[in-house]
């Protein structure tokens, strides 16, 4: 995917060029964290020899992490899409219907509950491992509130699918919009890094 690609070189390009401040490159660390183990993990969802086994490990990451993130908001609009993707899942087997791969946004649900996760505790793990580096940064709340937007189309997109194949509603406007509302948040994400970039060099001007 070659969006993802760009995003993650810009996510290390802006890294590299404030490899000193410790709070700006874990932001992009985490953010990239995400986006890269979607790019590894895609081919072994789309694989028939790994497809089983990373479905089974996919619901069991996602039942742990929604007991793991109890601080989230999320968490519970989650917890019923995920048993209701479960369920159809079940359906699918016992009806020994073809089953479509809902599980890898259940996958990429669970990575972007992970991502709101350490952008909410980065601040205190930085206090406890660099305590005369950490600092909060506006692109901590930032990124926290535009991953809620990630989350739930995610979960729009499981829903209209199992409406779709399980109660045949014809509906497939969500599952269409989605790539490009996908493609504007992450676009946003990286003007929100640049320009928290953009800040940091401004206040070393002014010190010099």
């Amino acid at each position: 995917m070659l969006f993802e690609k760009i995003y993650l070189a810009l996510l290390g390009f802006v890294a590299v060029l404030f490899i000193r401040d410790i709070n700006l490159v874990s932001i992009i660390v985490i953010s990239a964290t995400a986006n890269l183990s979607s790019e590894l993990l895609y081919p072994l969802v789309i694989s028939e020899h790994f497809q089983l086994t990373l479905k089974v490990l996919t619901y069991l990451a996602a039942c742990y992490s929604l007991y793991k993130v109890s601080e989230d908001s999320m968490r519970w609009p989650t917890v019923v899409v995920v048993a209701g993707c479960l369920a159809t899942e079940i359906y699918w087997y016992v009806s020994k219907q073809a089953a479509p791969m809902i599980f890898w946004y259940v996958l990429l649900l669970t990575i972007n509950l992970w991502v709101r996760h350490f952008l909410f505790a980065r601040v205190f793990l930085m206090a406890k491992y660099f305590p005369s580096q950490y600092r909060s940064l506006n692109l901590d709340h930032s990124l926290y509130q535009l991953v809620f937007f990630y989350i739930l189309l995610h979960q729009l997109i499981l829903i209209e699918y199992i409406l779709r194949r399980v109660f045949d509603v014809q509906s497939t406007h969500i599952y269409y919009a989605a790539p490009y509302i996908f493609h504007g948040l992450t676009t946003y994400s990286a003007l929100l890094v640049l320009v928290q970039g953009y800040i940091l060099i401004s206040k070393n001007w002014f010190k010099a």
